[in-house]
């Protein structure tokens, strides 16, 4: 097509769809389509980002309350019937999630895949629907674009010539008018009135032709430009139907009113607060919090000595488990070499019990020993009759202890203990042994001295002890190992009591040794 053909189709003088060029709308059409498929697919992705959003807010709000209401004051079935809300929403952000994965997985994926199918690009930018359309209306409407071209350009000289015959006629007049005229200059005047008036008569005539020629050819122009549209509202009626379809499916994954699962979410909430009864959740508060609580009243107790523990006479209760103690391993204890007991010595029986230490192991006793008896003697009726004793006098002692509860215990005097003359009661061989000893219990006597004359070098390690202690009775050591000290005297506690009733202490000049461990109490 000629430049002046293109001039022509852009001057346009109406805004007719029959003038020259304004079946751009109708190709520009073709490219919005394109833009609304664009904007179409951003709409639902934005809904489906809202539809995620407002189920995560569900689900956080959910499970939030939840953990408020379960540690909360709220209690029994008002308590089921609150976190119902909880559980609503929950199961409601599921079916958003569900609504955001429809609209992502289906509309979405619909939409892309026609708007493919519709749209086609181009090498050299545009769609192949755009440039055809544009080609369609361009070819019909060429022929009646170039004959009204023709018509505008017999117009133009038809006007031209009109002016022209009344400039002419206006100077003739003008010359009649003046008196001293020359009579050849009117003629000539006369003879360019006639010219002008038989070229705008031929002008004219032309003008006339080439407007009827333009009228033939316009049933053909808007025949042509009427199938070339209806083509293009054909391919736009298959977008509008398709987005119609489209949006028909998108309210349907929207709308969860039609969704069984939504409609059983509240039947089953309102099921639950209907459940509700006021009169079960008071009957419960009052079995477990009211008066409908069990009670342990307080009922006639006998005193149980196994548990009674005075600071200042945990004596006695400690006399009945060295001596049952004592008693119990008395039939089991040896050493290889023998045991050997010394220096028995007889006090009055008001004495806090040290324990006896043998080499490898210590005794407790609570009773005075007989001169010249041999506690590890192997005749088992006499330890059952002295260990019966033995018991029957701590009961005696517990039952006076019980009538002068609130009278403190008198201060010691001496104790039985181990003196400096080292007496050999006993002395058992190996070869002298009864089956009745175990060779488990044979191990060495930690606090035997060696030969640098060093009674703790062979200890093993103990814990870390350091606890500021009191003297509560006078205690005189009797062997190498063992403290001296007077009632109120403060030492320092550096090992735990063993399982014989003695500990390891430090005196504050700086000696180490072992002293009975219930002669002292810690310092509070």
């Amino acid at each position: 097509m000629s430049g002046s053909y293109d001039d022509s189709m852009i001057d346009v003088s109406s805004d007719s769809f029959w003038e020259v060029g304004n079946y751009k709308r109708t190709v520009k059409r073709v490219d919005d389509g394109n833009r609304l498929c664009n904007d179409l697919m951003s709409c639902i992705h934005e809904r489906a980002r809202i539809e995620k959003s407002y189920a995560q807010q569900l689900s956080e709000w959910g499970k939030r309350w939840r953990q408020l209401i379960e540690k909360g004051p709220q209690y029994g079935m008002l308590e089921r019937a609150w976190s119902s809300l909880c559980t609503e929403a929950e199961k409601v952000s599921e079916l958003h999630m569900e609504v955001k994965a429809a609209l992502m997985g289906e509309d979405f994926e619909q939409l892309k895949n026609w708007q493919r199918d519709a749209y086609h690009k181009q090498m050299i930018g545009g769609f192949k629907e755009t440039k055809e359309a544009d080609d369609g209306f361009r070819k019909a409407q060429k022929p009646w674009a170039k004959k009204l071209k023709e018509v505008e350009t017999m117009k133009k000289m038809y006007h031209s010539a009109c002016k022209e015959e009344k400039l002419a006629a206006s100077r003739e007049n003008n010359s009649k008018l003046e008196s001293n005229n020359n009579p050849e200059v009117l003629k000539k005047l006369q003879e360019k009135v006639e010219k002008c008036q038989q070229e705008a008569q031929k002008t004219k005539e032309r003008y006339e032709k080439s407007l009827e020629e333009l009228d033939k050819l316009t049933p053909q122009y808007m025949e042509n430009m009427e199938q070339v549209f209806e083509q293009w509202q054909q391919f736009e009626d298959k977008r509008i139907r398709f987005f119609k379809e489209l949006l028909l499916e998108v309210k349907q994954h929207l709308d969860l009113s039609t969704n069984h699962k939504f409609q059983t979410i509240y039947h089953t909430l309102e099921d639950t607060i209907a459940a509700t009864d006021g009169e079960e959740d008071l009957k419960w508060f009052r079995s477990n919090h009211g008066p409908g609580m069990p009670m342990n009243w307080p009922q006639f107790e006998n005193l149980d000595w196994s548990h009674v523990h005075s600071f200042k006479r945990r004596s006695i209760v400690d006399w009945s488990i060295d001596l049952n103690r004592t008693l119990s391993r008395r039939g089991t204890k040896k050493t290889s070499e023998g045991v050997t007991l010394t220096g028995i010595s007889q006090t009055g029986a008001d004495q806090p019990v040290q324990p006896l230490k043998t080499n490898n192991s210590s005794i407790s006793l609570s009773a005075p020993a007989k001169a010249g008896s041999n506690p590890f003697d192997e005749d088992d009726d006499d330890d059952e009759e002295e260990r019966e004793a033995e018991v029957a006098e701590v009961a005696e002692v517990a039952e006076v202890a019980e009538v002068a509860e609130e009278t403190p215990p008198p201060p010691p005097a001496a104790l039985n203990h181990i003196s400096d003359k080292k007496e050999e009661v006993k002395t058992v061989s190996s070869a002298e042994r009864t089956p009745d000893w175990s060779d488990e219990d044979t191990t060495a006597n930690p606090f035997s001295a060696n030969g640098d004359g060093n009674p703790f070098e062979d200890e093993p390690a103990s814990p870390v002890v350091s606890v500021p202690v009191r003297a509560l009775y006078d205690y005189e050591g009797q062997e190498q190992d063992e403290l001296t000290f007077k009632a109120g005297d403060e030492l320092t506690k550096i090992g735990e009591e063993d399982d014989q009733g003695w500990c390891k202490g430090r005196l504050k000049d700086g000696k180490i040794g072992l002293y009975p461990a219930n002669y002292v109490e810690d310092i509070q």
